[in-house]
């Protein structure tokens, strides 16, 4: 049992954070942070994630960042969803998307004793573009 946990959490797959473009060329960049975590991993795949709110009408990267104080930056998907999600209601202009973490990499780091790190807002961010052409 020993042995296939420690496979499981050895088998860290990552998405190497790298400078992902814009649609656009002409754009002003900014990014923003969750307005909830969520760290539910014992509930299985996809429970470790943040709901981030975007301006109608701007473009997104497709991947969101979690910067952890002592290791390098991870990286994981982000999808768009309702306009209410786990308690979090879009405000009026504004649209509700998902960023998720890899469960593995969540639960290494929660082994470890990182939980509060991985459950603070300011530790992850989205990327969001307003197109100027």
């Amino acid at each position: 049992m020993t042995i296939g946990f420690n496979n499981f959490l050895g088998k860290v797959p990552t998405v190497p954070c790298e400078n992902w473009g814009f649609m656009s060329i002409k754009t002003t960049k900014f990014y923003i942070h969750p307005e909830k975590v969520i760290v539910k991993p014992w509930l299985g795949r996809h429970h470790i994630y943040a709901i981030f709110m975007l301006p109608k009408g701007n473009l997104y990267n497709n991947f969101i960042t979690v910067n952890l104080a002592t290791n390098p930056s991870f990286c994981g998907d982000v999808s768009k969803t309702g306009q209410n999600v786990d308690g979090i209601i879009a405000k009026p202009g504004y649209d509700l998307a998902k960023g998720y973490l890899h469960t593995r990499i969540g639960m290494k780091f929660i082994l470890s004793g990182k939980m509060n790190e991985i459950k603070k807002a300011s530790n992850w961010q989205l990327g969001v573009a307003k197109d100027k052409s």
